[in-house]
C-alpha cells in the first residue's frame, strides 16, 4: 500500500483518540488535585461501642441518681475496677464509696490515656468546712464553686505523677444534713509514650475525656 493512502487513516485514528487522551485520569489537570490511590487513603474511625447501653443509677439511701453512658461499666464494690482511696487521695478515711463508673474502651488508643473513672461517695458526720476541705488538695491548686443539679458544690482538683501527670482528679463536694456528698472525675495516663510507641495524650484528647466525664455529672439529680 502506498504512503499517501495510509496517512488519511492514521490521521482519522489520531483524531478519534485525542478526546480520550485528554480525559485520561493519568494526565493531571491544572488546578485540580490528583486523586489519592486507594491504598494511601485513610480509614474512617471505627464506631464507638454501645454496649452496655446507657442506663440509670440510683442510690435510694442517700437520694442520688445519674446516668451511665453507653460502653461504661458501673459497680458498687470498691476494688472491682479500682481502689477508691488511691484515686481519691484526700477523701476522709470515713468516706463510703457508693459507686464507680469506668469507661470500657479507649477512645484514644494511640495516646497514653489509660482510663477514666467517675466516683460517687459520701462521708457521714462531717461539718460543712470539713466537706469543702476535701476539695482542697494542695496549694496552689485553685478552688471554685460550681452548680451540680442546682446545688452549689466546691470544685477543686488533685494530680500526681513522676515523669508526667499520671492521674488528675476533679473533685466536687457539697454538705447536706451532716453528710458530705462527693464526686471524683479521675483521668489516668501512663508515662513514656515515645518508648511505648504511642504519643503523649494531647490537650484536645484530654478535653474530649473531660467532656465525657462532665456528661455524667450533668445528669446528677437529688431526690426531693
Amino acid at each position: 500500500m502506498k504512503l499517501p493512502t495510509v496517512l488519511p487513516y492514521f490521521a482519522a485514528a489520531l483524531l478519534t483518540l485525542l478526546p480520550a487522551l485528554a480525559q485520561s485520569p493519568s494526565r493531571p489537570v491544572p488546578g485540580k488535585p490528583e486523586p489519592v490511590p486507594p491504598f494511601l487513603q485513610g480509614k474512617p474511625p471505627a464506631p464507638e461501642p454501645t454496649n452496655p447501653p446507657a442506663r440509670p443509677f440510683h442510690d435510694s439511701r442517700y437520694g442520688v441518681s445519674f446516668t451511665i453512658p453507653p460502653a461504661w461499666n458501673i459497680t458498687r464494690r470498691d476494688g472491682d475496677v479500682s481502689t477508691f482511696n488511691l484515686d481519691a487521695r484526700n477523701a476522709a478515711h470515713t468516706a463510703q464509696m457508693r459507686a464507680v463508673a469506668s469507661i470500657s474502651f479507649n477512645p484514644h488508643p494511640y495516646s497514653t490515656f489509660s482510663g477514666a473513672l467517675f466516683y460517687y461517695s459520701v462521708t457521714p458526720n462531717v461539718t460543712a468546712n470539713q466537706c469543702a476541705a476535701q476539695a482542697i488538695a494542695r496549694a496552689p491548686h485553685t478552688v471554685s464553686t460550681t452548680q451540680v443539679a442546682g446545688v452549689p458544690f466546691t470544685h477543686g482538683y488533685d494530680e500526681h505523677g513522676g515523669i508526667c501527670t499520671e492521674s488528675r482528679d476533679e473533685i466536687y463536694t457539697t454538705p447536706h444534713n451532716n453528710v458530705c456528698y462527693r464526686f471524683d472525675a479521675v483521668i489516668n495516663n501512663f508515662c513514656g509514650g515515645d518508648v511505648s510507641g504511642v504519643k503523649d495524650i494531647t490537650e484536645r484528647e484530654l478535653n474530649d475525656v473531660r467532656r465525657r466525664m462532665q456528661s455524667i455529672l450533668d445528669t446528677v439529680r437529688f431526690d426531693d
